[in-house]
């Protein structure tokens, strides 16, 4: 498991969002624990995902705080 600000482009399940606030920022956005996503576009700047027709740029300090599990 890794950080989403860490990650390279390709598919993952979000596995944790580490802090309150931004697990509710997340939700806010349609993301959720549990949930598959692509990497569009990783760091530097923001990191566009992907989860079914929704994008989504997330702020660095945001992905500092999810934590997913690349999918194979």
């Amino acid at each position: 498991m890794e950080k989403l600000s860490s990650v390279k482009e390709g598919k993952y399940k979000i596995v944790d969002i580490t802090k309150i606030g931004k697990l509710k920022k997340m939700c806010d956005l349609g993301i959720l624990i549990g949930d598959i996503i692509e990497v569009i576009k990783p760091a530097p700047g923001p990191i566009i995902i992907k989860k079914g027709n929704i994008t989504v740029a997330v702020g660095y300090g945001m992905a500092m705080d999810v934590i997913v599990e690349k999918i194979e």
